[in-house]
């Protein structure tokens, strides 16, 4: 079995400085990786690590993002992956959602994608396959009250993750995206921190329990390494198989925790 070693490889990783974000940096790093992590907060990732280098940039603008990209390819050369783990949520009721909170969102989640590639495609190595990965969620596929646009933006995520990949594969890029499942961040903190409401979600989870930020390495390296050479214009779900239950499970799961 081969080990995923992605030594000399140079990895940018959008939203490193939230809490998967910069587990998928730490796990790229100790890979072998060079990491440069880009994030408005990079608070998590200076001096934590000396595998990662952190680059503050606004996401939600465009003229940041390739200034940036210009900068780092400049410094440290070609490059071979792109992790968009950046997202934000605003959570409200439709009656209550204003357009600021909306372009908010879709600016942090998804628009931020696509000019990140668009920058980065360019500078990527010449005869070796390039990765790109977006952190979708499952939200994409499920309704959530209230995440309106955090929910639109990720199904805008794992549509652009189609349509780039018919795009790019000329240019021998993969481009795929990870939908993680419920996991423990501040964002959850609210479910994961209330016993009640937290067991009552994990008897939804086929698995029995919400995911650790760690649960998204390994589906990340897979889709980084030369293991996934063919494989593109897929979305991993990384939920412990929330999104293939039916209605009845979930119902007996409740059931049997409450007899």
């Amino acid at each position: 079995m081969k080990t995923i070693d992605l030594s000399g490889k140079l990895a940018i990783v959008s939203g490193g400085g939230g809490e998967i974000g910069y587990a998928l940096c730490l796990g790229l790093a100790d890979a072998g990786a060079k990491v440069v992590a880009l994030d408005i907060n990079t608070d998590r990732i200076d001096g934590g690590n000396d595998r990662i280098l952190a680059v503050r940039v606004d996401l939600s603008d465009t003229g940041e993002i390739a200034s940036a990209v210009e900068i780092i390819c400049a410094e440290h050369g070609e490059a071979d992956i792109l992790v968009h783990a950046a997202g934000i949520n605003i959570a409200s009721p439709v009656a209550d959602f204003d357009e600021q909170a909306w372009d908010a969102v879709f600016n942090v989640n998804l628009k931020s994608a696509f000019f990140l590639a668009k920058a980065l495609v360019p500078h990527f190595r010449d005869g070796s396959i390039g990765k790109i990965v977006f952190i979708s969620s499952i939200s994409a596929q499920l309704g959530y009250p209230g995440l309106h646009a955090y929910t639109a933006s990720k199904g805008g995520l794992d549509a652009l993750v189609r349509n780039l990949s018919t795009e790019l594969a000329a240019d021998g890029i993969c481009v795929n995206g990870i939908a993680p499942g419920t996991t423990k961040t501040g964002m959850t903190k609210a479910l994961w921190e209330d016993e009640q409401k937290c067991r009552a979600h994990e008897a939804t989870i086929p698995m029995g329990r919400v995911a650790d930020c760690q649960d998204h390495v390994g589906p990340l390296l897979f889709l980084c390494s030369e293991m996934s050479d063919y494989v593109t214009g897929q979305i991993i779900c990384c939920d412990g198989g929330l999104t293939s239950v039916q209605a009845d499970f979930i119902d007996l799961k409740l059931r049997h925790g409450n007899e």
